[in-house]
């Protein structure tokens, strides 16, 4: 079965190749990398996302962060072929942090059009990685930021201000999934409650990582993807056995 992945804000895709990896082979998983230079809020990002929905095989389709509100609603959409729906430390409507008393909607709209080039990339590492990052991280990290041109990564943050995709929910006819991460600084627990008040029979699962959860644990959070196939989506290939991998 394919995986069609959504990313986070920073739209490329480059920071998942160990998820990648720990999908296969199970999953062939594509990322589907957003324009580097046009500055697309979300009803255009859906909209370049749509034609690029597989059309001749079962898929999942699976929203990173940033990318939730997207992948709920091509999933309204009912698309052909689409599985299943799989969010990832992501959010229906704007986020309010762990720490913070206020969600991304409070915040001015000159607050979000500050360039991320300013922050120092150790910090942005911080609040993505926790404890898990390091040295190797961080360049990564800065060399995926210096691909995008400054403008795209403030509109998109300016979007989540003011996102809202919780409606769409409630058109959404199929299993899914949402991965939790315990240590995360930017979406908090109030995320999921909000999805689950509009899809009660959403399944979640906790993992012990920070808001890159793809990035710092992808054997754990291939495998809740799996054993949530395995028993929401039994016309799903089975797991083939560990000496097979």
């Amino acid at each position: 079965m394919r995986c069609l992945v959504l990313p986070g804000m920073d739209g490329t895709g480059a920071l998942l190749d160990d998820f990648i990896a720990a999908m296969a082979p199970r999953f062939d998983t594509q990322v589907v990398a957003y324009p580097r230079d046009r500055a697309l809020g979300y009803a255009e990002l859906a909209a370049f996302v749509r034609p690029r929905l597989p059309t001749d095989r079962s898929y999942l389709l699976l929203g990173e962060s940033f990318s939730g509100p997207i992948a709920i609603a091509l999933a309204a959409q009912r698309p052909p072929h689409l599985a299943g729906l799989v969010l990832c430390a992501s959010f229906a409507r704007s986020p309010r942090p762990p720490w913070s008393p206020w969600s991304a909607t409070m915040l001015p709209r000159w607050a979000t059009t500050l360039p991320l080039s300013r922050v120092p990339v150790p910090l942005i590492a911080q609040m993505m990685l926790g404890r898990w990052s390091d040295a190797r991280w961080r360049t990564r990290i800065e060399a995926t930021l210096n691909t995008v041109r400054p403008v795209v990564l403030a509109h998109r943050l300016d979007a989540v201000r003011t996102v809202d995709a919780t409606a769409a929910l409630g058109e959404i006819d199929l299993p899914m999934l949402y991965l939790r991460a315990t240590r995360d600084r930017l979406v908090g627990p109030d995320s999921l409650s909000a999805i689950q008040r509009a899809r009660p029979r959403v399944r979640s699962v906790e993992i012990d990582a920070p808001h890159f959860i793809l990035q710092a644990c992808p054997e754990q959070a291939a495998r809740a993807i799996r054993q949530w196939c395995d028993e929401a989506l039994p016309s799903s290939e089975p797991e083939p056995p560990a000496n097979a991998r």
